[in-house]
């Protein structure tokens, strides 16, 4: 997906796949009502859904018939405070082999509001720095210098490669459906939506089932735990027999 999974997004997109190649939706004659949208400090947002975690995935990519392992996600919150304002910080690792990526993000924990975002990635740096609509930060290739970035986009967007948290926040049931709209460094301004499908157990869990779509023909299926707002599993279509799944480590 082009900011994947934003859970990873930017990460494993560096490591497996450009984040962008979702699995084909329905065509063109398809056309449902647009779903209701939510910007950061949106009143559906639920109060009081911050919480410190911590979680560990297991990374496969399934290709025809074979089951290649691509790595292991450590995600990490934690609530902070910033010149008296809650924040939660959220630190994500990425450990293939030898290789570990890094992205920290810094969010409102009040609006969901993004704040800041520094990633070490396979082969660049990013520092981004959010002021409302206002994009400011730099992207440095590890072997050259920084190339500078100031934006103002049309709409105050939120992170996204903080899908997740939005996902906390949102008063989930089937049926539920919304769109938001998200910024990504590689596509600029975007806009994701959710769809809430159903509910399913998954690892002795009752899950929501929750339709992730990126862009046209670019979507992720999501379980996420009904009790604690976990991401519990992610599968992503990269390719007609290529499927990345994102698995809950239990500890």
């Amino acid at each position: 997906m082009s900011s994947r999974l934003a859970t990873v997004a930017t990460l494993v997109a560096a490591v497996v796949v450009a984040v962008g190649a979702g699995r084909p939706m329905a065509g063109p004659d398809a056309q449902p009502p647009l779903p209701p949208r939510i910007v950061p400090g949106d009143s559906v947002l639920r109060r009081g859904w911050a919480v410190r975690d911590s979680v560990r995935y297991s990374l496969t990519m399934f290709r025809d018939a074979d089951e290649i392992p691509v790595g292991r996600l450590d995600d990490v919150w934690r609530l902070d405070t910033i010149a008296g304002v809650p924040v939660v910080v959220r630190v994500q690792r990425l450990q293939r082999g030898t290789v570990q990526l890094v992205d920290t993000t810094i969010t409102d924990a009040r609006t969901l509001a993004p704040r800041a975002r520094r990633s070490l990635q396979q082969n660049r740096r990013v520092l981004l720095e959010f002021s409302g609509a206002r994009v400011k930060g730099s992207l440095a290739p590890l072997d050259a210098p920084p190339v500078p970035l100031d934006t103002t986009l049309r709409v105050a967007p939120f992170d996204a490669g903080n899908w997740e948290l939005l996902l906390r926040a949102l008063p989930l049931e089937k049926d539920f459906a919304a769109r938001f709209p998200v910024y990504d460094l590689d596509g600029g301004l975007r806009e994701y939506r959710v769809q809430v499908t159903g509910r399913t157990p998954v690892q002795g869990e009752d899950c929501h089932v929750v339709v992730l779509t990126l862009a046209r023909n670019r979507e992720s299926v999501v379980w996420v735990s009904v009790a604690t707002g976990q991401v519990v599993q992610i599968e992503t279509m990269l390719g007609e027999t290529t499927m990345l799944r994102q698995v809950r480590v239990l500890r």
